[in-house]
């Protein structure tokens, strides 16, 4: 009887085992795919809220692939263009416009299920100071968005931590 019990209940996680699909173990796999940016909010140590470089309706989309790559791009709405259509004849003021205004960078990432943890593995990125960094988020997935708080960073001369809330492009979807 004993014998049987056992056989049972090990066909049993067996079955389970071969029929569950395998992304549906792992949290990580609920960040493949494509992220539009809802919100980019910056609070200092003290809590006070501080402007983002990205405005009051940033723009942004964060790409996760099955294979461990990744790619960033965040933006103010509404950037000013340059007085001419060539990128290396903008003005000193254009030219700084347009970067303080806009983030990108691409590379690897991995995630720490237990520590609920991101850590993008940088490339390449518009800041060169980015490359070869590790920027590390801690992440959360709640009402069908992820949300990813920064460690304390520097940001126009403050020491802030920012909470960037991104919701999943589904297909015949903006």
């Amino acid at each position: 009887m004993l014998l049987r019990i056992r056989l049972a209940a090990t066909a049993f996680v067996l079955v389970a085992t071969l029929t569950t699909p395998a992304h549906a173990m792992m949290e990580a796999d609920k960040f493949i795919g494509v992220w539009r940016l809802v919100s980019a909010e910056f609070r200092t140590d003290d809590g006070e809220l501080t402007e983002s470089p990205y405005g009051d309706q940033p723009q942004g989309i964060l790409m996760y692939d099955a294979q461990g790559t990744m790619s960033a791009q965040l933006a103010q709405k509404d950037r000013r263009a340059f007085a001419v259509a060539d990128r290396m004849k903008g003005t000193p003021e254009e030219i700084k416009a347009a970067f303080e205004t806009y983030q990108a960078y691409w590379g690897r990432y991995r995630i720490d299920e237990r520590e609920r943890v991101v850590t993008h593995y940088v490339t390449q990125a518009l800041l060169p100071n980015w490359i070869g960094s590790e920027q590390r988020s801690y992440y959360k997935f709640q009402d069908g968005r992820l949300r990813l708080r920064t460690p304390p960073l520097v940001s126009g001369g403050k020491r802030v931590t920012g909470v960037l809330i991104w919701e999943k492009i589904r297909l015949n979807s903006q």
